[in-house]
């Protein structure tokens, strides 16, 4: 999701330091949430900028390079292996605990077949 423009940060704000509406009022005027009013307002108090803050990150990938080379290695070995043995071999072989779609979403970023049944 896009974030709002610099520009409609500072009306927002500037509209609220004017004092001739609420938050609700201004949020309606605007066309955005409650919230972001807040937000903007409480971020131009901390900080006095009003500029998109950088994403927070998110979940890290389960799958790290070597467990890659490892799966890569395991299908050219083994073309008719299914997911679900794929499965026990990254628990048998890297300790490592993952569903059958991320092996399968691995095994599509690789460009390998996937095979769904045993």
């Amino acid at each position: 999701m896009q974030s709002y423009s610099l520009d409609l940060r500072q009306r927002v704000v500037r509209a609220y330091e004017q004092g001739k509406s609420s938050i609700a009022e201004i949020a309606a005027q605007f066309g955005v949430g409650q919230t972001f009013v807040k937000k903007m307002l409480r971020q131009k108090r901390e900080t006095a900028d009003l500029s998109p803050r950088p994403h927070g990150g998110g979940k890290p990938p389960s799958l790290k390079p070597a467990q890659y080379r490892l799966l890569q290695q395991k299908v050219r070995q083994d073309n008719d292996i299914s997911l679900t043995e794929l499965q026990s071999f990254l628990l048998q072989k890297a300790q490592l605990d993952v569903h059958v779609s991320t092996i399968s979403r691995a095994l599509k970023r690789l460009d390998l077949p996937r095979k769904k049944r045993a």
